[in-house]
């Protein structure tokens, strides 16, 4: 089957699914879909070709491919909620390439109680604590994901306590299986402190420490929204890691809402690693990209992106600009 029928055929059999809740039962069950499929333009390898191995999204060019699609189940009762949902797509098959072949297509597996009206826990497979930027595109201002996303975790396994004292203020701390592992086990601790102001100001703290092997990891994610009026917004972003040697990579993502159908979206960034402690052979990176928007409907959006980016290292020296165009489904 080629990529463009199985895009298609994901996106046909998802589509009726987004959103099914069952008003019949006490519990409340429903099956949701996603889908984002795209079509990246490489005008330098202008034949179907797999990108660089540190590309997690969007890692075939110049063919139609599915990045991401999701196929779950939810259920709710009380205060326990069950999340189980498969995943295919050329994200699970190079983000989940270390992990079993049970594991690599599980985007969530998990449950979570309110313990009490200020605090949960949430235990399973679930959504990485750290970074401003998520595995579904849908809840990301640009189609492509800053080279910060993706050098640190989009998912983790393990156990996370949150306390809520009020509307503003969140505490977590986890216990986890390691920097985005599911079979393996390395015992980690993460830390969230995240503040959502009345007016729209969101500032978060994300921490992890654990031993991945070759000594001890030590990291902090850190992110500003600042919003700048009703229809303007910018975010700042810095990451921090040290293993052995430092690593760090900075962004500025700035998003227009023209209409309530259009947005527009740009970011400038940069990812150093010299060290190779992320990233081999070692690497400094610089990027910037423009972004536009259309959600012809609540749950179907249109996206358009122009990027550029430039790498050097000891053994390559790359200025590559690429486009890419994508549909998204469900949220």
């Amino acid at each position: 089957m080629s990529h463009l029928n199985k895009v298609l055929l994901f996106l046909c059999f998802s589509f009726p699914l987004f959103g099914q809740p069952d008003s019949t039962s006490k519990s409340v069950f429903q099956l949701y879909g996603y889908a984002e499929g795209y079509y990246l333009i490489d005008p330098i390898q202008k034949t179907a070709h797999e990108k660089e191995s540190f590309f997690f999204n969007h890692a075939n060019a110049n063919q139609w491919d599915l990045n991401l699609g999701i196929l779950g189940l939810s259920i709710k009762k009380g205060p326990l909620n069950v999340q189980i949902s498969g995943m295919l797509g050329s994200y699970s098959s190079r983000n989940l390439a270390n992990e079993g072949k049970i594991w690599r297509n599980i985007f969530e597996m998990n449950l979570s109680y309110q313990m009490a009206e200020k605090w949960s826990i949430l235990a399973g497979i679930f959504p990485s604590h750290i970074g401003f930027e998520s595995a579904k595109n849908a809840e990301n201002w640009t189609l492509s994901r800053s080279f910060v996303a993706e050098n640190s975790p989009y998912y983790e396994s393990g156990l996370s306590i949150s306390y809520k004292p009020n509307m503003a203020w969140t505490y977590s701390i986890l216990a986890l299986r390691g920097w985005q592992h599911i079979q393996d086990f390395r015992p980690a601790l993460g830390t969230q402190i995240t503040y959502v102001a009345t007016n729209s100001w969101i500032w978060n703290s994300s921490g992890f420490i654990g031993n991945e092997g070759n000594g001890l990891r030590l990291f902090h994610d850190f992110y500003w929204v600042i919003p700048l009026s009703k229809k303007v917004k910018t975010v700042l972003i810095s990451d921090l890691g040290f293993q052995n040697e430092f690593w760090h990579g900075e962004a500025l993502m700035m998003q227009v809402k023209l209409s309530n159908k259009w947005k527009l979206a740009g970011r400038i960034e940069q990812f150093s690693d010299r060290k190779s402690i992320i990233l081999a052979p070692d690497s400094f990176i610089q990027s910037a990209s423009i972004n536009a928007d259309f959600s012809l409907f609540p749950k179907m959006l249109f996206r358009a992106e122009w990027k550029v980016y430039h790498l050097s290292n000891e053994t390559s020296n790359i200025h590559s600009p690429e486009y890419i165009i994508g549909v998204v489904l469900g949220k």
